[in-house]
């Protein structure tokens, strides 16, 4: 199965490859394809997956063009197997090309466009390209604040952006950016989220890379009772 520290990037991809809302001649056979990406990934095949992703781009490509709409959808799907593939580079390179034809479609600001950003920050930062995942991460924040306020999408943003400056050393910048991440999800997810942890554990590095030592271990005891279970009360 694809790793939890990649589910967002995951869900945000499958929310927009398999939602869309436009309908065309044979339709049905090129979402057949993406909808058996999508399944073989969640299951982890990650072979099978990569090769009907490819095979979804080639029909695309035969049947409407290269500039269809559905072409950067099968692009996206395919850079986000390639991702789990750990083919990074090729991964960023096919998340590129539906980029660039995402917001010619759609403009920069779209919150589709900002979906698709999440996903090629990720990549780039599997890389350890932190300064250009950081750039990239701060288009989907100032995408997701302008359209969903502090809503957990705007949550995870943070928490990614947030990791990016971490991992720069940049730690005193990280940990404001963490905390505000921290605070949205633990309005509208709940103390006791998954989701959570993760941040909690972001700042956790954070905290201890500025010495503050016994703050970062309540920080990893909350994050591990939510992961056990039960939420430990915030101190």
């Amino acid at each position: 199965m694809p790793n939890r520290r990649s589910a967002g990037a995951l869900l945000l991809a499958a929310v927009l490859g398999c939602a869309s809302g436009f309908v065309f001649a044979g339709e049905a056979e090129w979402k057949t394809l993406i909808d058996q990406t999508n399944a073989q990934l969640q299951r982890g095949n990650i072979g099978q997956a990569e090769q009907l992703a490819r095979d979804a781009v080639a029909e695309v490509g035969r049947t409407f063009g290269h500039t269809h709409r559905a072409m950067d959808q099968s692009l996206a799907a395919l850079g986000l197997v390639l991702r789990f593939a750990q083919k990074y580079p090729e991964a960023e390179q096919e998340l590129r090309r539906a980029l660039a034809l995402r917001e010619k479609a759609l403009g920069p600001g779209h919150p589709s466009v900002a979906i698709l950003l999440n996903n090629l920050a990720d990549v780039v930062q599997a890389q350890k390209k932190y300064a250009e995942a950081e750039k990239l991460h701060r288009r989907v924040l100032a995408a997701f604040e302008k359209a969903y306020g502090d809503d957990p999408k705007t949550a995870a943003s943070l928490n990614n952006l947030g990791a990016a400056i971490l991992a720069q050393g940049r730690n005193a910048e990280a940990e404001q950016v963490l905390r505000r991440s921290l605070a949205i999800k633990e309005k509208t997810l709940g103390p006791s989220n998954p989701s959570v942890a993760h941040t909690l554990s972001n700042l956790a590095r954070a905290v201890d890379a500025l010495g503050r030592k016994a703050e970062a271990g309540q920080l990893v005891a909350r994050a591990s009772a939510i992961h056990a279970g039960g939420a430990a009360p915030a101190r």
